[in-house]
């Protein structure tokens, strides 16, 4: 796979974009410090977990109505809706918050996945890490991520690692892509693409940290929990995009961008079902048929649009996607789409929002994608 030029007017574009962004997101997350802005953010949800399980029947955690009543008074001035969503396998690496002060857990968590990220960079880019994770942690999805205290750093880091180290080091891709099953459904599309290519070893990894995880969980919570989950889940499903209260404009996914648009659930949920029957499709012969780098820009770009919770933070793994695929000598139209995928989130927090289909450019850069498989080698899979 050709890597990015260092001079000409493309490689002057990526440095510039990404400075700029580097530079706004220094400024924003600067005013957030110095305004101490802590009410209605993601992290305060995270943090609420664990205190919520700990001082009541822990099965509660799924009763919306009582979640956000502890929230509220653990919060004044608390106005969101952040019920818990999550298996009970989510609530072991969240529990050591319930004995640290909000401030502290939001730096440790925050540092902990800059440093998950740094580590996860050399292993899918040993040539151009640096330059990656510049983009990374520059990009404005990372700046909605840090700044809500989100999971897109440790879930990049995890996809990075997996996809690094999958041609040689098999089982440490499977523990990577095991422990991604704590957010499983940014890893929608690892099963059929580890079955496509026959990564026996990986995939056998993955299921032991996988049950591995949820053993824990039976350990360390009754294991009724899981029930709980299984039976709250399809309603929370049936209602999340019926409701007028959530954010839809930072679901990038179709199913939320129809919603956003006015369009019935029920067509939305159809046309959801078709675009991941599509992009499964289309990955797996990427993952059979073309180069491997292209396959997994493929799969994390697909990601988004096969399954219909995918957030604007998680959308740190499309500036992945791009470094992947991002050819020696881009057209102009390859650039400008990379730059608006790039950009997209800042389009979701201003009033374009309403009108700005992130599903869009997502499905532009898997054509991309496929375009540029059909004429690559399948063996030009040189290190980025």
């Amino acid at each position: 796979m050709p890597t990015q030029p260092t001079t000409g007017p493309a490689y002057k574009l990526c440095i510039a974009v990404v400075s700029a962004c580097a530079a706004l997101n220094l400024l924003a997350l600067g005013y957030l410090l110095f305004t101490h802005t802590r009410l209605n953010c993601d992290f305060m949800a995270f943090w609420s977990f664990p205190r919520f399980a700990a001082t009541h029947p822990i099965a509660q955690i799924y009763d919306a109505t009582a979640l956000q009543a502890f929230q509220q008074a653990l919060y004044p001035g608390f106005d969101s809706f952040y019920p818990y969503l999550y298996a009970p396998t989510m609530l072991l690496p969240l529990w050591w918050m319930k004995a640290v002060s909000y401030g502290w857990a939001e730096i440790i968590w925050t540092v902990a996945g800059i440093a998950a990220l740094a580590a996860a960079a050399p292993l899918a880019f040993p040539r151009t890490r640096w330059a990656v994770l510049a983009a990374l942690l520059a990009s404005p999805a990372a700046l909605i991520s840090a700044s809500t205290g989100e999971t897109a750093f440790f879930t990049t880091a995890l996809l990075l690692t997996g996809f690094g180290a999958l041609p040689t080091r098999p089982a440490l891709a499977g523990i990577a892509f095991g422990l991604l099953t704590l957010k499983p459904q940014l890893g929608v599309l690892i099963p059929i693409f580890l079955l496509v290519r026959g990564e026996g070893r990986a995939i056998a990894t993955a299921s032991l940290t996988a049950l591995a995880l949820a053993g824990l969980s039976c350990i360390a919570f009754p294991p009724g929990l899981w029930l709980a989950w299984v039976h709250t889940l399809p309603q929370y499903q049936a209602n999340y995009f019926a409701s007028t209260g959530l954010n839809l404009n930072i679901i990038v996914t179709p199913a939320a961008n129809l919603v956003a648009l006015g369009v019935a659930p029920h067509i939305a949920w159809a046309v959801q079902t078709a675009s991941f029957a599509l992009v499964t499709v289309l990955m797996a012969w990427l993952a059979r048929r073309g180069p491997y780098r292209l396959a997994v820009a493929a799969l994390l770009t697909g990601t988004f649009l096969a399954q219909p919770h995918a957030y604007a933070y998680d959308s740190v793994a499309l500036t992945a996607a791009l470094a992947f695929c991002l050819p020696l000598r881009p057209a102009a139209w390859q650039l400008a789409l990379a730059a608006l995928i790039y950009l997209a989130p800042l389009m979701l927090l201003s009033p374009a929002w309403h009108w700005f289909l992130y599903a869009v450019p997502e499905a532009l850069l898997l054509t991309a994608i496929t375009m540029l498989a059909l004429r690559t080698p399948r063996g030009a899979n040189s290190p980025a």
